[in-house]
């Protein structure tokens, strides 16, 4: 009685693709988004018009101009979402969707703090 051979070595498979790294991977996921959703560039413009209509309510409301600090930052950020429509590269989406995010986040922000400082 032998013992029987040993089992050939398998070969290292290669991968299913390349190893993308956080940029591409961001490119993909928002490209993707908006591919599969068409309309949601309008969504998020109709958003960025109710929190510059709250900041313009706020002004009469609490008799102060301070609301309206974050109105130029919706604005950047409505001027972002609106190229973001018109690029085809995925790199060019990316940059015009930061920007609106940025935007969008720090006049949000903004708002918290100038109702901080009207009350």
């Amino acid at each position: 009685m032998q013992a029987p051979p040993p089992p050939a070595p398998v070969p290292d498979e290669p991968a299913a693709g390349p190893v993308l790294g956080f940029r591409e991977l961001s490119e993909r996921v928002i490209a993707s988004v908006f591919d599969r959703y068409p309309r949601l560039d309008r969504v998020l413009m109709g958003v960025l018009a109710v929190f510059t209509g709250t900041c313009v309510v706020a002004v009469v409301s609490r008799l102060s101009p301070l609301p309206l600090i974050p109105v130029p930052l919706f604005v950047v950020a409505g001027f972002a979402l609106r190229q973001a429509r018109g690029v085809t590269g995925r790199r060019q989406l990316v940059n015009w969707i930061l920007l609106f995010a940025l935007a969008t986040l720090v006049g949000f922000w903004l708002i918290s703090v100038v109702g901080r400082w009207v009350e």
